[in-house]
């Protein structure tokens, strides 16, 4: 066996074509140990961790071992083995062992062994595969396509480089973790996750809750599960599918992308459109869904009593009411209303204002408030049959200054400080 004795360590940004920065650890006996990262961010953290390990080298308390040479010698008494996996395939980190520096190109597979504080590094070359039933520790790879599965309820810290990556941090897990610029697959399970989104993700949420920070990220896909999500956006695209848990989600005043964002049916959603096309939709019970922008959005009520706002949107938006009772506030555009089956208030915008019902989908009331001029006011009756327009004018009753109509499937619709309608309110 080899001891190498860390002496000093150098990192280097960008030396080569692929912009690819080294984390090189130098040993006494002319043994180099260097490590490629495709992404600075990497190496930096790569290179802060190399620095702890070549100052526990070079105070005794870290013996570095490279494998193939044989069984791995017994680690004297208050010190940990550091393995350097340059040549085997499946490293199987024995006891005492919590560091492994993994140089070898292609595949190579790392089984840890529980402890505490387990650290693996990677070489941009190297596909590696980790995988700990338990403990806990720190994963940051080079690039390649990494797969990474941690469990028990240790705490991580796992980033992986420009490949196409799997992570799973299931169990009671803290993770934080670090997807790359490719296409990443995450799971999680019931611990509570830090998501740092750079690529385009797919994120799996378990039973605990994730923050995902997609502001440098492409387009990210979370299922919420049962977990509840913070979800802050970024220019890309973001389609949220909430679950059972409570959501919110901050799209950016740059998105680009497509937002279709779904709170989880446990209420108490906080849904805040980015800038461009978005769809938000309720889940349960007291959920706050506001458009943002230019663009023109869709908000949709869930069945709980939820507010719908249009006030930060200079877009022509549509707020659709649902079972419950809520509360509909229009934008500085010209929006669009649709009736649901509960009791919702609106409270008009500035533009032209359009209130759509549809034939047994609507069934329940309306109050409009805001109308400062009758002539803006724009019904249109879906499936109601020809006769619908003729009829809802014929309903039609003044109470205290405030004016109802009637529709032929249950729907009351009442427009406060308007006093009468004509066809031509109607579209």
């Amino acid at each position: 066996m080899t001891k190498v004795w860390a002496l000093a360590i150098g990192v280097r940004f960008g030396e080569d074509i692929n912009m690819v920065s080294y984390v090189t650890i130098h040993g006494s006996n002319s043994n180099s140990i260097n490590l490629g990262f495709d992404s600075k961010s990497n190496s930096a953290l790569a290179g802060q961790i190399a620095a702890q390990i070549s100052a526990g080298i070079l105070a005794g308390t870290i013996v570095t071992e490279f494998e193939g040479s044989g069984t791995a010698p017994t680690i004297p008494a208050g010190a940990t083995g550091a393995m350097v996996q340059n040549t085997s395939a499946l490293e199987l980190l024995p006891s005492h062992y919590s560091i492994d520096l993994v140089t070898n190109p292609g595949l190579a597979v790392v089984i840890g062994n529980g402890a505490e504080n387990e650290t693996i590094l990677s070489d941009v070359n190297t596909d590696l595969t980790f995988l700990a039933a338990s403990g806990s520790g720190t994963v940051v790879a080079g690039g390649g396509d990494s797969k990474v599965s941690v469990g028990g309820s240790g705490n991580w810290l796992i980033y992986t480089g420009g490949g196409n990556d799997v992570i799973a941090a299931i169990g009671a897990v803290n993770a934080t973790i670090g997807a790359g610029k490719g296409d990443n697959a995450i799971w999680l399970g019931s611990g509570h996750d830090l998501i740092i989104s750079t690529g385009t993700d797919t994120v799996v949420g378990g039973s605990g809750s994730e923050t995902v920070d997609a502001t440098h990220a492409g387009r990210v896909l979370v299922e919420g599960n049962h977990s509840n999500l913070l979800f802050v956006g970024g220019a890309g695209g973001a389609t949220i599918l909430g679950g059972t848990g409570s959501d919110t989600y901050f799209g950016s005043v740059t998105h680009s992308g497509k937002q279709l964002i779904e709170g989880g049916s446990a209420g108490n959603n906080y849904l805040l459109a980015g800038d461009g096309s978005a769809t938000l939709i309720g889940g349960g019970n007291n959920d706050q869904l506001i458009a943002y922008g230019t663009h023109n959005q869709l908000l949709i009520a869930g069945s709980g009593n939820e507010t719908l706002f249009g006030s930060f949107s200079t877009g022509a938006d549509t707020l659709q009411a649902g079972s419950g009772n809520d509360l509909l506030m229009g934008s500085l555009g010209s929006d669009v209303y649709v009736g649901g089956s509960g009791a919702s208030t609106v409270v008009s915008g500035f533009g032209k204002q359009e209130f759509n019902f549809i034939n047994h989908e609507a069934g329940g009331s309306m109050l409009v408030t805001g109308i400062y001029d009758s002539a803006s006011i724009n019904i249109d009756l879906s499936g109601y049959g020809d006769n619908a327009v003729d009829a809802a004018l014929a309903s039609q009753t003044v109470h205290n200054g405030s004016l109802t109509i009637g529709l032929t499937d249950g729907t009351k619709v009442t427009f406060q400080d308007v006093t009468s309608l004509s066809k031509s309110n109607f579209v």
